[in-house]
């Protein structure tokens, strides 16, 4: 059964506000009680896409009641012992050996073998899984026996190895059903158990295990489940007030001062009330500078406090107090709540966990009823442009190493140029991890966002050419293609972002290399040109192709479904025009039926200097 403290983080990540999906699975994945119920609710198969997917659909109010109610379901079966941490550490342990051994293998989706060895392990069985139920289903056979199967029944019988007391059992099994060395099977292992203390850093766990959990998950459930008589409540303030002073009544014996935000978010003051107002900028305010800074602040009836505050502190009947701030999921400010201190009990767990759930629910209600599903809304579609954006961005460069994989495997004991070849394999690789790195950026609210701050530094055009042409030349001749270079006389020295333009030149020149199958491609640079009274070069690449209809080329910049097939996100194209315009540069096209195409990139000589208006 789930250890304590992780069904706290659990309950703790479902109802955070702004809900993280992915901080939510993530977290699903390391246990699995709570990861089954979830799969069984909704009727996925063990693979967080198809998790994600199904979440996605589920109603903001009637995730948070399902999410409360899967951990009183895990909290309270009868009759189950519960796991000690280090207990559930030891099973997700083994979940991430199987998940890196599935790496080492090259399966698909090594996260989605973590979780059906995660479930397996666990006797879990879900209908809905052929894959996770043929585990089950030949579970505890003999090594010898399975030396035909799959790799991941294979897999999984060196992963339920571990739990033998012989611990060179599982070594002698992994060598004998994966072939995998004693020596690469223990580096497996200590990145198994790298990548485990680094996840439970990650969902905050590892600093928990000294707390009190079950203390703390029993005033999180309390909280949880009185939320719905707030969210019920906050749309009307008096039966707000009326709920909120009820409730605290049950949970601290006494009611704290709640403050709300005026209209204008200048202002505090209790609701239907004659007290104090306070100014939000006021210096004096110990309440006004705790939603300022958005931190809990300590409240002491002194003779140099501000006299609104230790007013309420009268009210309270308490000479000192704790303040806590309510700010909304975007982190404005809502108000303040202000309790009482009884130096004889202490709540101050209870007080925050209150005051989160209390900002919740009025920033929901304050939202408007349908604005919260418009914005999920609008999230998701922004969040899947974004995504295409990125894995088709992360798809060039990956495509080129594999191309250049395979040519190393060939020449790298023979040539003198595989030095230089995995140099130019490692700087694509170091642009697909800055490309990863961008996924962890929020989408703007709006349309297709806003440009990203240029890295304008001095670079030499021609020898950026030359390297991505040189980049594509496996990729080409897969193709029949032959790559072609038309480049300026010695240098061409300008100012501008030279991972936009990498980025420019192999959309440009990968599409040039698929349109023309069998013929050729040129890359051209040009000194010298002026455009609009700015001085610039003209980047080019052509190729000898059938050239684009009038259809394409009315829609030319706009991000499309491909019709070119599996691994083609229709988005090369668009990409380039952004691309482009960022850089303050322009683009013109020229192609005809059996007369190929030619893309013409004029790049300003300082892209730090936006065009004149």
């Amino acid at each position: 059964m789930t250890p304590e403290a992780v069904i706290d983080r659990y309950l703790e990540t479902a109802l955070k506000q702004p809900f993280d999906a992915e901080a939510f699975i993530r977290l699903l994945g390391t246990d699995a009680d709570l990861l089954s119920r979830w799969l069984q609710l909704l009727g996925c198969e063990a693979s967080p896409d198809a998790l994600a997917s199904a979440l996605q659909a589920l109603p903001e109010s009637r995730f948070e009641d399902l999410a409360v109610a899967q951990a009183l379901a895990v909290l309270t079966v009868s009759g189950s012992v519960r796991l000690s941490f280090d207990q559930w550490q030891s099973v997700l342990h083994s979940s991430l050996v199987g998940e890196r051994l599935a790496e080492v293998l090259g399966l698909a989706d090594p996260v989605a073998i973590r979780w059906r060895v995660l479930l397996a392990a666990s006797g879990v069985h879900l209908p809905q899984d052929d894959a996770l139920s043929e585990l089950l289903a030949f579970r505890g056979a003999r090594p010898e026996l399975l030396e035909d199967a799959s790799p991941m029944h294979r897999l999984f019988a060196v992963v339920e190895s571990l739990d033998v007391a012989e611990p060179l059992e599982s070594q002698d099994t992994a060598s004998a059903l994966l072939g995998v060395t004693p020596e690469r099977y223990q580096a497996e292992l200590a990145e198994a158990r790298a990548r485990g203390e680094a996840l439970l850093d990650q969902l905050g766990l590892e600093a928990d295990r000294d707390y009190d959990a079950a203390e703390r998950l029993w005033l999180r459930l309390q909280v949880a489940l009185v939320g719905r008589l707030l969210g019920a409540a906050a749309p009307d303030p008096a039966a707000l007030l009326d709920t909120h002073a009820l409730l605290c009544r049950r949970l601290f014996g006494r009611v704290p001062v709640l403050l709300l935000m005026d209209a204008d978010r200048t202002r505090l003051s209790e609701p239907q009330a004659d007290g104090p107002a306070i100014t939000l900028s006021s210096q004096s305010s110990t309440i006004a500078r705790c939603v300022r800074l958005g931190e809990r602040c300590e409240l002491v009836d002194r003779a140099d406090q501000s006299v609104a505050d230790r007013q309420l502190l009268r009210r309270l009947q308490s000479p000192d107090a704790v303040c806590y701030p309510l700010r909304d999921g975007d982190g404005q400010p809502l108000g303040a709540v202000v309790f009482a201190v009884d130096e004889d009990v202490d709540q101050e767990t209870l007080m925050a966990l209150y005051a989160e759930e209390l900002a919740r629910r009025i920033g929901r209600s304050r939202a408007g009823g349908a604005q919260p599903e418009d914005a999920l809304e609008r999230f998701r579609r922004q969040e899947e442009r974004r995504l295409r954006v990125l894995v088709h961005e992360a798809n060039n460069p990956l495509s080129i190493v594999n191309n250049y994989l395979h040519i190393l495997e060939l020449t790298l004991a023979h040539e003198p140029q595989a030095v230089q070849q995995l140099q130019l394999i490692g700087t694509e690789l170091k642009r697909v991890a800055e490309l990863v790195a961008e996924a962890r950026h929020v989408p703007m609210p709006e349309g297709e966002g806003q440009p990203g701050v240029l890295e304008v530094a001095e670079l030499d055009l021609n020898a950026l050419a030359r390297q991505v042409v040189a980049l594509h030349g496996g990729y080409a001749a897969n193709h029949s293609v032959a790559l072609a270079e038309s480049l300026s006389p010695g240098s061409l020295v300008l100012r501008s972002d030279e991972h936009r333009l990498a980025q420019v030149l192999n959309n440009l020149l990968r599409n040039a290399i698929e349109a023309a199958a069998g013929g050729t491609v040129t890359v051209s640079t040009t000194a010298g040109v002026f455009r609009q009274g700015r001085e610039g070069v003209m980047l080019g690449v052509a190729d000898s192709g059938p050239g684009l209809p009038r259809d394409v080329l009315m829609r030319l910049a706009d991000p499309k479904q491909s019709s070119k097939g599996d691994g083609h996100a229709g988005l090369g194209l668009h990409i380039v025009h952004r691309l482009v315009d960022e850089l303050h540069g322009s683009i013109d096209v020229r192609t005809g039926p059996g007369q190929g195409t030619s893309f013409s990139i004029f790049l300003p000589i300082d892209a730090g200097v936006p065009a004149p208006v």
